[in-house]
C-alpha cells in the first residue's frame, strides 16, 4: 500500500518545516511523532476502521495539546518534549479503548489432545 510511504515523508516534511520554523530539534521531533500518528489515524479511517482511528488519535491530539500547554508555560524545547511524550502516553492509557467485539466458535478438536 502507498499510503506508508506518503505518511512517512509527510511526517518528515512536517518535522522539517516546524524544527525550521521554531528553531528547536526537539519541536522538529515532536511534530514527526504526531504527523506519523496522523497518518496512522489516516490509514485506520481509510481501512474503515473507525473503532481503531479513535485508539490511534489520542495520542498525538493529546501530545499537541500538551506541547501547547507546556510551551505557553515556558518550559524549555527539550523538557516539552520529553514531558508532552510522557503525558499524552499516560492519557491514551487512562482513557477506555473503544473494542469491537465479535463472536469466536470454540471447536471441540482445539481443547482436546
Amino acid at each position: 500500500m502507498i499510503l506508508r510511504p506518503v505518511t512517512f515523508v509527510l511526517a518528515i516534511v512536517a518535522a522539517v518545516l516546524v524544527g525550521n520554523w521554531s528553531d528547536s530539534f526537539w519541536y522538529g521531533l515532536l511534530a514527526f511523532f504526531v504527523a506519523f500518528g496522523a497518518g496512522r489515524v489516516a490509514g485506520a479511517l481509510v481501512r474503515g476502521r473507525l473503532d481503531r482511528a479513535w485508539n490511534k488519535a489520542l495520542w498525538p491530539a493529546a501530545a499537541t495539546g500538551y506541547a501547547f500547554l507546556f510551551d505557553w508555560l515556558g518550559l524549555p524545547p527539550v523538557a516539552t518534549f520529553f514531558v508532552a511524550w510522557i503525558a499524552a502516553s499516560l492519557t491514551r492509557n487512562a482513557l477506555p479503548k473503544q473494542h469491537r467485539w465479535t463472536v469466536r466458535r470454540i471447536d471441540l478438536d482445539e481443547l482436546l489432545p
